[in-house]
This record gives structure tokens, C-alpha cells and sequence, in this order.
């Protein structure tokens, strides 16, 4: 027996050492550096950028925008802005890439750093800022995230100002002023929080693509099915890919698709935080 046990406990060492190689790429996702809201507010203020409709003077209901794992470019952000300015929304994108320095976004869009529940102090943080922003009604605020920046405003929701993955506890008011939640093919497996539930009371509207080869849609419908909750509203396109809304280097745009969400984002916006200007 005594024979047995040294190699027994040579194995079990070897295959500890094997899980730890294993984890070691992904440790700055597994243990990422802890920032407070302040800290992050200040990390994050210079790399907020404000759009607000042309013609009408604010305070204007804002949606703040949450771009996907491989970064916000000027397209992405033409392409947001072509929908909601003329429907008298003034839009914030949040580029929570650059304010950590990220400029290699595939270690993103791999797991092996930044994940949307250490991504969501920036939703608050945002938010603090939005409404210390004339411009912005504070009352009236809406997040949309794309992908990535899907998974961390549901993670945010689903934290509601508790302690998360990177950031101490922010108190209840962290989402002060948010009437809706708008989702794109959000990211919904490990180590996400949807199944945990939405802590804050407030409606989502999330869109899916049934041949989504990025992020998949089962997952969602997974995490959904252990929910019990009204507000939200999901809309699925059957043969819709990742990112079917806009266009991308992902050549994945569907017209069809693409109008029918943006009518019901509208239509979700409106009812929410009531009509624009």
C-alpha cells in the first residue's frame, strides 16, 4: 500500500500542476487588479464620448453604450449613432478598452483578460458621470451593450451595486436613473451572472441570433429558462450571426434582421424613458 501511495501522490501533484498551467493564461481575468468606483470614474472619464441630437437643446435621455470584446472603432460608433440621434437620444459610448490600455483586444475576446463581471464597475461608474453631465437627464438613462458590452451591463444589473468580480460593494443607488437595458447577442455562460438573476428592477429587451458562431444563443436560452421574470422581453432571429445588426469586419450584416431590431429598440426606448425631444 505504502508502494502505491508515493506514485499516487506524484500523480496527483502533476495533474494539479497541469490545471494550474492551464489557468495560468488566464489569470489577469481570474484575479484582476481591484478598483474601487472613484478610481474607476477617474480611469474612466477621459474616454467618454458624448453625442447629443442636432436642432433641440438638452437635457436629453441618454443611452450609454457598451461596445463589444474587440473594441469601440468609429464605425461601431457611426453605426449607433445613425439610429438613435434622429430619434432625439443623445448617445455615450463608454470605451472601457482604452481606459485601461488595452489595445490587443483578441486576450479579450479569448477569456484571458477583462471579463463583463469585472467590466460592469465601469457601467457604474459611467453612470456616476453621465449624471453630473448637464446635457444628460439624469432620470432618463438607458444602457445598450453589444456582446461583451452585453454581458457586462446584465452583470451589472445582476450585481446591483453588490461587491463583484474586481470591485467592492457600490451601494444600491449605482444604477439610479436606468428605465431599460437593451442587449445584442449578449455573451450568457461562465462566468456570467444572468443565472444568478436581474437584482435591479428594470426592463431588458435582448436579441439573439440563432446562428451566432461567436457567442452562443443556447446559453442564453439556458440561463432565461432559470428566471422567472417579466421584464424581459427576448426577440430571436433564426438564422441571424453575431453582429447581423450593423456592418463589421465580421460580414455578418442582415438588413432584415437588423431594421426589425432597431423598430423594437426604438419602440423599447420609448416606452421606457418615455419620447425624445
Amino acid at each position: 500500500m505504502r508502494k502505491l501511495l508515493k506514485p499516487a501522490l506524484i500523480f496527483l501533484l502533476l495533474l494539479a500542476c497541469a490545471a494550474l498551467l492551464g489557468l495560468y493564461p488566464y489569470r489577469d481575468a481570474l484575479l484582476p487588479q481591484t478598483a474601487d468606483l472613484p478610481a474607476t470614474a477617474q480611469r474612466l472619464a477621459p474616454h467618454l464620448d458624448l453625442f447629443t441630437p442636432e436642432g433641440s437643446s438638452g437635457p436629453f435621455p441618454t443611452v450609454l453604450v457598451f461596445h463589444g470584446c474587440s473594441g469601440q472603432s468609429p464605425l461601431f460608433m457611426r453605426n449607433v449613432n445613425a439610429w438613435l440621434l434622429p430619434a432625439g437620444y443623445a448617445v455615450m459610448f463608454v470605451d472601457s478598452h482604452a481606459a485601461r490600455g488595452i489595445e490587443n483586444w483578441r486576450p479579450v475576446c479569448d477569456g484571458k483578460r477583462l471579463w463583463g463581471n469585472e467590466r460592469a464597475i465601469d457601467v457604474y461608474a459611467a453612470l456616476a458621470l453621465a449624471r453630473k453631465n448637464p446635457a444628460i437627464d439624469s432620470s432618463k438613462l438607458a444602457l445598450l451593450g453589444y456582446s461583451h458590452g452585453g454581458w457586462t451591463i446584465l452583470d451589472a444589473l445582476s450585481y446591483d451595486g453588490s461587491a463583484g468580480h474586481g470591485f467592492p460593494a457600490t451601494g444600491k443607488g449605482a444604477l439610479a436613473g436606468v428605465r431599460g437595458v437593451i442587449a445584442y447577442y449578449p455573451y450568457c455562460g461562465f462566468p456570467a451572472h444572468l443565472r444568478a438573476g436581474l437584482g435591479h428592477n428594470t426592463p431588458v429587451l435582448m436579441f439573439l441570433g440563432g446562428k451566432d458562431h461567436i457567442t452562443d444563443h443556447k446559453q442564453c436560452l439556458s440561463a432565461l429558462d432559470s428566471l422567472d421574470d417579466a421584464r424581459l422581453e427576448l426577440v430571436q432571429y433564426g438564422d441571424a450571426d453575431h453582429v447581423f445588426d450593423q456592418r463589421s469586419d465580421l460580414n455578418t450584416y442582415q438588413p432584415g434582421p437588423a431594421q426589425d431590431a432597431q423598430r423594437r429598440a426604438l419602440a423599447f426606448l420609448r416606452e421606457t424613458l418615455g419620447p425624445a425631444q
